[in-house]
C-alpha cells in the first residue's frame, strides 16, 4: 500500500538579518493510510513549515515530500485534490455571510455544485452540529463554532488525508473535547482518513494519536506511540561532553554505543567540541573507551537538564501558558 505522507531529508531555510534560519532540518518520515500522526514541539519547531510544505504551500530548500505517491513539487495539482487544510484561528470566512453561504461559496471552489454541493454541506453542518447556526452570518459565531466551521470546510471535497495545523487553540475546554473526539471517531476509526496534527497539547498528543514525531529545532528528535516516547523520555539522561579541539568521527562513532540514544553536536570550536549525549543509564566504560579510541581529551562530563523528557514538559507548559493568557487577558 502506498504511504499517505513521505518525506525524505527534507529541509527548508529562509533569510533573516541574522543570517539563515533552518526551519527544518533533513526530516525524514512516513506516515501510512488510516494513521493519525502527530507533530509535537515548542514553537519555532518546524510543525507550521512541514505542514505548509506538504500542502504546496511552500517549497523546501532541499528533499522531497510526497502525498499518497504525489509529489509536492512536480504534482501540486494533484497533491491538492488530495488534501484538507485547517490552520488555528484562521480567518477565511466572509463574516457578513452565513455559514451555509461560506460553505456553497468553498464548495464551488472545490468544483461542487447543485445538489451534491447542499447534499455535501447539509451532512457536515449536522456532522459538527451546527446545523442551528446554518443561516446565522459567521461573525456573529464563537472560536468554537468558527473553528468547527473551518474543519467542515477542509472536508467538503471528502479529502483522504487532512493537516490539522492547533485546531483546538482558542476553545474552551468543553468545546475542545468535543472537536477531539469527533476528530478521532469520526474522521480516523470510521472514515479511515489519514490525520497530521500539529500540537502543544500534551494529553491531547496521548489521547488522539497513533504516533508521534517530535520535532526541536527543525529536527526530529524522536517518533513512536505517544505512551512509548513518555517512557523513554523518563528513562533517558541527557549528558553534556567538554573536549578539547574538535574530535573529527567522535559523534559518529558515539551514535554506536548501546547506551546512547542520541547525539547531538551542541558547538564546535578550534578550541572546544560540545557534545550532548541522551544515555539510558550514567556514562560507564564504553564511553570513556570510545573517548580514548579516538585520543580526545575530555574537559567535562555532566548532566544537562535538556532531555526527551525536558522538551515534553516544557511544550505542554508552553501550550499552558498560551492558553492561560487566552482565558485571562
Amino acid at each position: 500500500m502506498t504511504p499517505a505522507i513521505v518525506t525524505e531529508h527534507l529541509a527548508h531555510r529562509y533569510p533573516s538579518p541574522r543570517g539563515d534560519v533552518h526551519a527544518l532540518r533533513d526530516v525524514s518520515l512516513t506516515i501510512e493510510p488510516g494513521e493519525f500522526f502527530g507533530l509535537f514541539g515548542p514553537n519555532g519547531a518546524g510543525k507550521t513549515t512541514l505542514i505548509r510544505i506538504l500542502a504546496t504551500l511552500v517549497i523546501p530548500t532541499s528533499g522531497a515530500a510526497q502525498v499518497h505517491g504525489f509529489d509536492v513539487l512536480r504534482q501540486p495539482d494533484q497533491v491538492r485534490a488530495l488534501i484538507g487544510l485547517v490552520f488555528s484561528n484562521e480567518n477565511s470566512f466572509y463574516g457578513r455571510l452565513t455559514g451555509q453561504q461560506n460553505l456553497e461559496f468553498f464548495a464551488a471552489l472545490q468544483n461542487l455544485s447543485g445538489s451534491a454541493a447542499r447534499r455535501r454541506i447539509a451532512e457536515l453542518l449536522a456532522l459538527f452540529d451546527l446545523t442551528a447556526a446554518a443561516h446565522k452570518p459567521v461573525q456573529t459565531y464563537s472560536t468554537g463554532m468558527k473553528q468547527k466551521l473551518n474543519v467542515a470546510r477542509a472536508l467538503l471535497h471528502d479529502p483522504p488525508v487532512i493537516f490539522l495545523d492547533e485546531p483546538t487553540k482558542g476553545m474552551d475546554v468543553l468545546t475542545a473535547e468535543t472537536l477531539r473526539t469527533l476528530l478521532r471517531r469520526e474522521l480516523v476509526e470510521r472514515q479511515h482518513k489519514t490525520v497530521l496534527l500539529t500540537t502543544h497539547d500534551l494529553q491531547e498528543m496521548e489521547v488522539l494519536c497513533d504516533r508521534v514525531g517530535i520535532l526541536e529545532n527543525g529536527g526530529l528528535r524522536a517518533v513512536g506511540a505517544p505512551a512509548a516516547l513518555i517512557r523513554e523520555a523518563s528513562a533517558s539522561v541527557v549528558y553534556r561532553l567538554e573536549i578539547v579541539g574538535r574530535a573529527p568521527g567522535l559523534a559518529e562513532h558515539l551514535t554506536h554505543l548501546p547506551s546512547v540514544r542520541s547525539v547531538r553536536v551542541a558547538s564546535q570550536t578550534e578550541t572546544t567540541t560540545v557534545i550532548d549525549l541522551t544515555l539510558t543509564d550514567a556514562p560507564g566504560a564504553e564511553l570513556w573507551s570510545a573517548l580514548a579510541a579516538h585520543h580526545v581529551t575530555l574537559k567535562r562530563c555532566a548532566p544537562k537538564e535538556d532531555g526527551l523528557v525536558t522538551l515534553l514538559k516544557q511544550t505542554a507548559l508552553e501550550d499552558f501558558r498560551l492558553t492561560d493568557r487566552k482565558e485571562h487577558g
